[in-house]
């Protein structure tokens, strides 16, 4: 058995069915413990984001919006548009739904770990790191060697999935639609990367800043044209997506308990991808903010996950099916284009290239933030410049090398991440209640 078949071997395992209702019925327990905390006070959330005046800007680090910019500018990248597309196919409509389960019962995971990440701030300095997620997993049993073992594994995520893959996605679709060389756009992203690293972490702060609601913006707008010019289609897609849900073996085949394990297992990673909701990626920024309200902070952070899945994924999932070539045989970016030439003609490609290059550019912007905060920790501030050259050389190789590998280890390691998260939320969840009910009895 060689690596590549040991590592797939070891993410059948980690994303089986058994370890999937795992994560679910942990989400639901958090869910339960803290209320529902992502229906009570879902639309404080939307006046968080809307109204400034509720977000208090500190005097340095990151304001609580910006760290919000930062964690859609991570979460919201290709996994969200193309990544869709490769869950339709091979899990069904039926997998929208358990993605959005999922996702709904996941927003309190991004509520308790970016709460945490903050509210330790001031009380908890590790290794010269005030706050944040390393804070919050050195409480658990075993000390400090969980901070650095958590961060290890961030790291790699951001090297691996917000990176990596993210300039290999963009060096393939410059070469499909355009015929340029993908050495010609690797050196370009290097260059764009080495002006975010030279203008320090405001400069990667401003650009996200930038890209995040532009990327958004042009999104909306597309996929809703394509949904009103579809619109007698939008009805028959809903229903496409609830009755493969609840009769998969019809579309999917095998036995019932096979398609529905397939259906679930493929919604669940999709959610757990594209929100990164209980993977404490999100604390890292947060934990950046010196904020002096947790509680908004959390708030303010679970909106992210509805904004990535039940906007952004939902409505790529309803363009796919309301078109009618989500079943083309098409996957990945291909069948996102295909959508959007129903409508836009040939134009439709290069709008999913524009998409796919600024989705990809906000995401390894994002990335490199989170990335630096954690190699900070892991070396104490010590050889600082050498992330930016490491960042950057795995640009370059991502942008032009075959990645299967890459794809396969970042599955692994992200369940290996939300395990030991999800450690750390559970021994702090005492904590958590006791400050959500305060903060709900001050504010009744």
């Amino acid at each position: 058995m060689n690596f590549q078949s040991l590592i797939d071997f070891l993410v059948l395992q980690v994303w089986s069915l058994p370890c999937l209702l795992c994560i679910l019925a942990v989400a639901l327990h958090v869910s339960v413990q803290l209320g529902f905390v992502q229906f009570c006070f879902f639309m404080k959330g939307v006046r968080l984001i809307t109204d400034k005046s509720e977000v208090k800007s500190p005097s340095e680090g990151l304001t609580p919006f910006q760290a919000f910019l930062n964690t859609l500018g991570t979460n919201i990248g290709n996994g969200s548009l193309a990544g869709i597309s490769v869950a339709i196919y091979s899990g069904g409509p039926g997998s929208i739904v358990w993605l959005l389960v999922l996702a709904t019962l996941s927003m309190p995971l991004r509520f308790a770990e970016v709460f945490l990440g903050t509210y330790f701030i001031d009380r908890l300095k590790i290794n010269k790191v005030n706050g944040g997620p390393m804070a919050y997993m050195s409480l658990v049993p075993g000390g400090i060697i969980w901070s650095y073992v958590f961060c290890v594994l961030v790291l790699a995520v951001m090297l691996i999935i917000g990176n990596l893959v993210q300039c290999n996605t963009v060096g393939l679709a410059v070469y499909k639609s355009l015929g340029i060389s993908e050495y010609v756009t690797a050196g370009a992203i290097v260059a764009f990367i080495a002006y975010i690293f030279f203008g320090g972490a405001h400069r990667i702060v401003k650009v996200v800043d930038m890209m995040v609601p532009f990327k958004v913006g042009i999104f909306l707008l597309t996929s809703l044209i394509i949904l009103i010019y579809h619109y007698k289609a939008v009805p028959h897609a809903l229903w496409l997506m609830i009755s493969s849900a609840l009769n998969p073996q019809a579309l999917l085949g095998g036995t019932f308990g096979y398609a529905l394990q397939k259906m679930v297992s493929v919604g669940f990673q999709q959610e757990v991808f594209a929100s990164e909701a209980g993977l404490g990626t999100a604390a890292v920024a947060f934990g950046e903010t010196k904020g002096k309200s947790p509680i908004e902070n959390g708030i303010l952070a679970m909106l992210g996950v509805f904004i990535n899945i039940h906007v952004v994924c939902f409505l790529v999932a309803l363009c796919l099916l309301a078109s009618g070539v989500w079943n083309s045989g098409a996957t990945s970016a291909a069948l996102v284009i295909a959508a959007y030439e129903t409508v836009f003609g040939k134009i439709g490609s290069w709008i999913i290239l524009v998409l796919v290059i600024n989705f990809a550019m906000s995401v390894l912007v994002a990335s490199a933030y989170n990335g630096r905060q954690c190699w900070n920790f892991l070396f104490s501030g010590k050889y600082s410049y050498m992330f930016p050259i490491l960042y950057s050389a795995i640009a370059f190789c991502g942008t032009w090398m075959k990645v299967p590998l890459a794809w396969s280890l970042s599955s692994f390691i992200s369940a290996v991440l939300l395990a030991v998260n999800i450690v750390g939320l559970l021994w702090s969840l005492p904590v958590i209640k006791k400050e959500l009910k305060a903060y709900t009895t001050n504010h009744d």
